[in-house]
């Protein structure tokens, strides 16, 4: 599945007890902050819909919209199981993807959990379908859950996370790939320090920049990603990857680019792969180029909070 059909998916949201439909009267569905920064062009039609302050959005439903709404979110997700599973290229270690009719039990079943890059966004499925459905079903919004189950069939081993915890993950990825504004480029703060090469180190690991090129979104796009790469050490004693230590964000003309997987590139396949003490590997970051000239500016924070230690280095495209 395509980044971009991912995003689609993303767009809409889980319960676990059992449920009667309620299509009595006008029902208002919330759809989280975290899934509507992900874009909602593909909902169906409401009576009204209401941006909230803390970025969620509300959508009101009459009777014939509620209807419609659980037909496509459940049509949509179920299109999204099946484009996985008919992919063994990008998802080679899926094998099968199973939920109850309430959207309250989910279970994804792997072969072995060593997975691809494209394999690490699965787990959150449930997260941007299943409270949207839920609400539809009539539950309250504050009283929305579930169970998702994944199990490796090459150990018999099995993990389980409820909404909460789906949805903390999450939000811990997101602050990884960096969901500050925009405008954060324009104010260099006093932790971080422009340099012609970025090279982090610290007692539990380093980071140095080690090149860029570009390739192509997918076979007959005009669309470039511009792959930025790192050699990562990993000096703790437990198995790490340089996205557990570091933040890193691009920018072309002022603006924030957009991160995506780069599958396929050698240095992006291994972006999420751990590695033992004192072990280095080469990782990449790809990015949505806006033009194939403007120079690219990368921000690379040494941890995610506000504070965390930052370099900054332009790259140029040309």
């Amino acid at each position: 599945m395509k980044k971009k059909t991912l995003a689609v998916l993303l767009s809409a949201t889980l319960v676990t007890s059992s449920i009667t439909t309620v299509f009595a009267k006008d029902i208002t569905v919330t759809i989280p902050n975290y899934a509507s920064d992900e874009g909602n062009s593909n909902l169906p039609e409401a009576v009204e819909t209401v941006t909230n302050s803390d970025g969620s959005i509300s959508y009101t439903l009459d009777k014939k919209q509620q209807k419609k709404w659980k037909k496509d979110l459940k049509s949509s997700f179920d299109d999204s199981i099946k484009e996985i599973l008919d992919d063994d290229e990008n998802y080679p270690n899926v094998e099968d993807i199973t939920y109850n009719d309430d959207m309250t039990e989910f279970e994804i079943s792997l072969a072995s959990s060593d997975l691809a890059p494209s394999e690490y966004f699965i787990g959150f499925l449930p997260l941007f379908t299943a409270p949207v459905y839920q609400q539809v079903n009539g539950i309250a919004e504050k009283d929305v859950d579930y169970t998702l189950a994944v199990k490796d069939s090459s150990d018999g081993s099995e993990t389980t996370q409820t909404y909460e915890e789906n949805k903390s993950d999450w939000e811990s990825f997101k602050a990884s790939m960096g969901g500050t504004s925009s405008d954060d480029m324009n104010n260099t703060s006093s932790s971080e320090t422009k340099v012609d090469k970025i090279s982090l180190t610290s007692d539990s690991s380093s980071l140095e920049y080690s090149g860029f090129e570009t390739m192509p979104y997918e076979d007959g796009s005009s669309d470039i990603l511009g792959i930025v790469k790192f050699n990562f050490t990993n000096k703790t004693d437990s198995p790490d990857s340089a996205t557990s230590f570091y933040n890193i964000k691009a920018y072309q003309n002022s603006v924030e680019l957009t991160w995506y997987m780069g599958n396929g590139n050698a240095a992006c396949d291994n972006t999420y792969k751990t590695v033992l003490k004192d072990t280095s590997i080469e990782t990449g970051f790809a990015f949505m180029l806006q033009d194939a000239e403007s120079p690219i500016t990368v921000y690379a924070y040494d941890g995610f909070m506000s504070d965390s230690p930052c370099q900054v280095q332009e790259i140029a495209i040309k």
